[in-house]
């Protein structure tokens, strides 16, 4: 198993690592990740209340959630480093793509919980 690990590239094992960490992180903040994520994709809902006028037994599981499932968006992130690597050898084209499926993972975690609970909101 350890050669195993050994063998992956640097980017498998970030990923990997990260999809972990964040996990925890999103628990172990009590929704602080998912708040601060909430506050990086918020212009794209201005149209709902802002997130300091949510109520509701939703609101705090839904945080928490959101920074916890955010942690998928590295395992994107890698597999998609892993194919276009193989298309572009430029480090700063690969580094966008990967912050912009962590932001754009963000943006659809949070629309599917407005979606969720729209008439909670309005």
């Amino acid at each position: 198993m350890i050669q195993r690990w050994k063998s992956l590239s640097y980017t498998t094992k970030f990923s990997i690592l990260a999809f972990f960490l964040t996990a925890a992180l999103g628990l172990l903040s009590m929704g602080l990740l998912g708040f601060v994520l909430y506050y990086l994709v918020s212009f794209l809902f201005s149209a709902y209340p802002d997130l300091n006028d949510w109520t509701g037994d939703w609101v705090w599981p839904a945080i928490i959630g959101a920074g916890m499932a955010w942690s998928f968006g590295f395992i994107f992130g890698g597999i998609a480093w892993h194919f276009l690597q193989k298309i572009t050898n430029s480090k700063l084209v690969l580094c966008i793509v990967y912050i912009a499926i962590l932001w754009l993972w963000a943006a659809l975690l949070w629309q599917l919980i407005i979606n969720s609970n729209v008439e909670s909101l309005l």
